[in-house]
């Protein structure tokens, strides 16, 4: 049992030691070696060099004028061959250079924190304008130039107090980076006059950790492949932002906001006016096993009157499920994966639609991209003009159309299969020329997506043929062989009449009573409703004319 209390002790203790911030070391100088040369414990001043022979001149020594606690420390400013030394008092290691003071090597202690400033208490006396100071400077040593890089410094001048008085100065960060190395030097006499016998008294110098940004990146992430994930730490004035990439040591942004792509570990720093930083470390990490995002197509028709299109996924893996979206809203069942292709539809809604790969672990539902599918209107409706009878000697009759639009084509069709000519929408009406005999219809396409739709009725044109000429018993029959319809041309014009369709074995397939137009003709629109084969046609006039003639019927 007292193991165990020992050992938790011991943790406890150095979980302390580990998170407690660091102190300017022996900073209430309560620590004064015997085998030190008059120097508090940690620091180091020129004493070694100049208390003995020849100068006999201490300038730094141990006083019992405290602040606080037995003792602080004193500088005195001295004379050495006529010339007016002041007490240095340093952190760390002095290597002093007699004959060239500026050669002197100021070498500090091991420090890592990132204090915001330092305080402490001091008295000052002078017999001139001389005044005292203190500086401090953060370093950390640079493997590629062999220099210290400084980090931070600061400090601040002492002018005559009699009594015990505070002091305190920020420090300015220059860098980011967390320093190595700590020095404080501390002047009796620090004016371009120096007095000898300028004192300086000081005592309980200490660190802030005030003021310092707070940076928190929060836990590590976890993406998907193709996501992103984007961390913002907030905008503050006068601050700075430094985005670090660890693997590689560059900076990779100086916005508030980095969105991440892809894996990787990242520091973020943020830093005050003082340049005082805060900063946070985050790992990214991409899921391994997300499901693999395949190319997404789309075919068929896209008319607003005909609208059936599929979807397209060129590849898919078993135990994937995949689901249809559109606008954001599932469309389809899950279908699952068999590691060939898969087709979703046909849909005829238009939208944003793609589709949704789902994690069977359920860390990473991957989506395709987006596509947009818009239905194309139909053309307008126009109605075909023109057709009529022409003499034979003639080139024809104009047919037209009653409107058009422009961005659609209009195709010109003779008996129901003859391409004659095209034209392109005008937002007026069209003119196809003079057409010779046949029966003719309008298809418009909207060239956008090859919507077709075609407009309403048709233009016969027909040869007109004198009465004296007409064999009495024959009409003309075009087209012959007929589709879906036929006309019959030289009939009396202006005439009612029986119309009829006998068979080969002479059985009446088709009666009706009908009545000729103004050029003689008639248009037979319900030939799709008998069957194939050739017919007798037969037309009485009401007066007691007969016409007739063979037609055949595909």
């Amino acid at each position: 049992m007292k193991v165990q209390f020992l050992s938790f002790i011991i943790i406890l203790m150095t979980i302390r030691l580990l998170t407690a911030q660091q102190q300017v070391p022996n900073g209430d100088f309560e620590s004064w070696p015997s085998n030190n040369f008059g120097n508090p414990e940690f620091w180091d001043s020129p004493n070694a060099e100049t208390s003995g022979f020849p100068f006999f001149l201490t300038t730094v020594a141990q006083t019992s004028d405290s602040y606080s606690g037995s003792y602080a420390a004193k500088l005195t400013s001295g004379n050495i061959l006529g010339q007016v030394v002041p007490g240095v008092l340093t952190l760390g290691t002095l290597n002093l250079d007699i004959t060239n003071p500026e050669e002197s090597e100021f070498l500090g202690v091991p420090f890592t924190d990132r204090p915001s400033d330092l305080s402490g208490y001091f008295k000052y006396a002078t017999t001139g304008t001389d005044f005292g100071a203190i500086a401090l400077l953060l370093t950390r040593y640079n493997e590629q130039t062999n220099n210290k890089d400084t980090i931070a410094l600061g400090g601040t001048m002492f002018a005559p107090q009699a009594i015990y008085t505070g002091f305190d100065f920020e420090l300015f960060y220059l860098s980011y980076e967390e320093p190595d190395s700590l020095n404080i030097i501390i002047l009796s006499s620090a004016s371009p006059t120096l007095v000898a016998g300028s004192e300086l008294i000081i005592d309980d110098l200490s660190f802030s950790f005030d003021g310092h940004p707070v940076v928190d990146l929060g836990d590590d992430v976890f993406i998907c492949p193709g996501a992103s994930h984007t961390f913002d730490l907030g905008f503050l004035a006068g601050h700075t932002y430094t985005w670090l990439d660890l693997a590689t040591g560059e900076v990779v942004s100086n916005e508030p906001v980095f969105t991440v792509f892809d894996e990787g570990l990242f520091k973020a720093v943020v830093q005050n006016q003082n340049g005082l930083p805060g900063m946070d470390t985050v790992e990214v990490f991409v899921y391994e096993n997300a499901p693999t995002v395949f190319d997404l197509s789309v075919e068929g028709t896209f008319c607003e009157n005909n609208a059936s299109f599929e979807f397209l996924l060129d590849g898919s893996e078993e135990e994937v499920s995949y689901v249809v979206w559109k606008d954001d809203i599932p469309w389809s069942e899950p279908q699952s994966g068999t590691g060939h292709e898969l087709v979703f539809g046909p849909y005829e809604a238009p939208g944003l639609y793609y589709v949704i790969a789902e994690d069977p672990e359920g860390n990473c539902n991957m989506s395709t991209d987006t596509l947009t599918v818009q239905l194309v209107p139909v053309p307008e409706l126009f109605s075909v003009t023109g057709g009529g009878s022409y003499d034979e000697s003639g080139e024809g009759v104009e047919v037209g159309l009653s409107g058009s639009e422009t961005g659609v084509n209009y195709i010109l069709i003779r008996n129901g299969e003859d391409l004659i000519t095209e034209k392109a929408g005008t937002g007026s009406p069209l003119s196809f020329g003079l057409q010779g005999e046949g029966i003719y219809t309008v298809e418009a396409v909207n060239s956008e997506a090859y919507c077709m739709v075609m407009m309403e009725g048709e233009a016969v044109v027909s040869i007109s043929t004198s009465l004296a000429n007409i064999d009495q018993d024959v009409i003309r029959v075009f087209p012959n062989p007929a589709g879906d319809h036929f006309v019959a041309s030289g009939l009396p014009a202006n005439r009612k009449a029986l119309f009829q369709l006998m068979d080969v074995r002479g059985q009446e397939q088709y009666s009706a009573m009908i009545h000729v137009d103004e050029s003689g003709n008639y248009l037979f629109t319900k030939a799709k409703t008998l069957n194939p084969g050739f017919y007798f046609l037969r037309i009485s006039i009401t007066d007691g004319e007969v016409f007739t003639e063979s037609v055949l019927i595909r």
